[in-house]
């Protein structure tokens, strides 16, 4: 699954990227199953996984996403390059080293796709550098919060608003926990079930539950949450996080609505909670992940793209230019006509867009 390094050469490479550590790689391969490698040359590494048919999860099957998008896709078996979960993959080590990784990739998939999900824009210019031609293609919006000075460093009106939620959490008798996700599982699997049914995902408790546990199972101390109670009585909510070397990553969010008392409980829950724990830790990043961005930026969140990059020698996307290019414009667009996120972007990270755009 390492490519033949022992966990702790591994770790060497994977150093601040928590989704490319070898405990999170055997979580994914625990949890999802499917023949799991690593190609490793030149001093650079990267975790690839042998596709049969699509992911299990859905912002991973690269087909439904590009033809959602109206664009072309390849077909959904091949090698996803990059971990299974987390929304964030790295080519580690030695940049020098990511031309010969993407040339053992190729040679691996033996002409099949070849696809790398979730690239920091950092990666990307890996990749393109490597001799990488075909169009990248932005999949969303990836939100960082600075720990150093906050909130002093947002706006006196967004302040305000921190401030405010933070009174009304109070005075609704809540209070925060930060425990091991071990303590209090099986508390925790109705919020998860019903933050996933609002977004119109049916599934039961009892599956929820399962799949904390396989954090549990596979993580073990390491999966910690954030658990919001009110006057004493079981969670109403929390957030499921992993401490890195320098950041907390965000993993999980759930409540359960019926018993909330609309006093901000996804602001303190799964961000201020975590940006005092970060502080406490002496962290410099809460990584906030995909999703939620106007939310996330009110906070105080950096917005920068992460892309998807087809490796494949013959990808179906170089003819495709003209049609990625709208696409990404367009997604750029949107966040920027937004009040709540224009703000927010990380002009360096999405320059890229607009000099295809003119």
């Amino acid at each position: 699954m390492l490519g033949g390094l022992t966990p702790e050469a591994w770790d060497g490479l994977a150093g601040p990227h928590f989704y490319s550590t070898s405990a999170w790689l055997r979580f994914c391969a625990a949890e999802y199953g499917g023949r799991s490698d690593a190609v490793v040359r030149d001093g650079a590494a990267v975790p690839y996984t042998e596709l049969t048919g699509p992911p299990m999860l859905p912002l991973y099957r690269w087909t439904e996403q590009l033809s959602a998008r109206g664009l072309p896709a390849p077909p959904p078996e091949g090698l996803l390059v990059g971990p299974r979960e987390g929304y964030q993959t790295h080519f580690l080590g030695a940049p020098e080293g990511v031309p010969a990784l993407v040339e053992e990739l190729r040679g691996r998939a033996a002409g099949r796709p070849c696809v790398a999900m979730y690239l920091p824009p950092s990666e990307l210019e890996s990749v393109r550098r490597a001799g990488v031609t075909a169009p990248a293609v932005v999949m969303d919006a990836d939100a960082w919060i600075a720990v150093d000075d906050w909130p002093g460093y947002l706006s006196k009106r967004k302040r305000y608003r921190v401030r405010a939620g933070r009174r009304a959490f109070e005075e609704a008798g809540y209070t925060i926990k930060h425990v091991p996700l071990a303590e209090c599982v099986d508390l925790l699997a109705v919020p998860a079930s019903r933050t996933l049914a609002k977004y119109g995902v049916d599934s039961e408790p009892e599956e929820e539950r399962g799949a904390l546990r396989g954090h549990v199972r596979n993580m073990g101390e390491a999966a910690r949450v954030a658990i919001c109670c009110r006057d004493g009585g079981d969670p109403v909510g929390f957030c499921l996080y992993y401490v890195g070397t320098d950041t907390i990553f965000l993993r999980w969010a759930g409540f359960d609505y019926d018993r909330l008392a609309d006093a901000d409980e996804y602001g303190n829950v799964v961000l201020v909670s975590q940006l005092d724990l970060a502080a406490e830790l002496g962290l410099r990043w809460v990584h906030a992940g995909l999703k939620s961005s106007a939310a996330k930026a009110l906070y105080g969140a950096t917005l920068r793209p992460v892309w998807l990059a087809d490796l494949s020698a013959d990808s179906v996307l170089e003819g495709a230019a003209d049609q990625v290019r709208r696409h990404n414009a367009d997604v750029c667009r949107e966040l920027r006509e937004d009040p709540r996120t224009a703000g927010a972007l990380d002009p360096e990270t999405w320059r890229s867009i607009d000099e295809q755009t003119g």
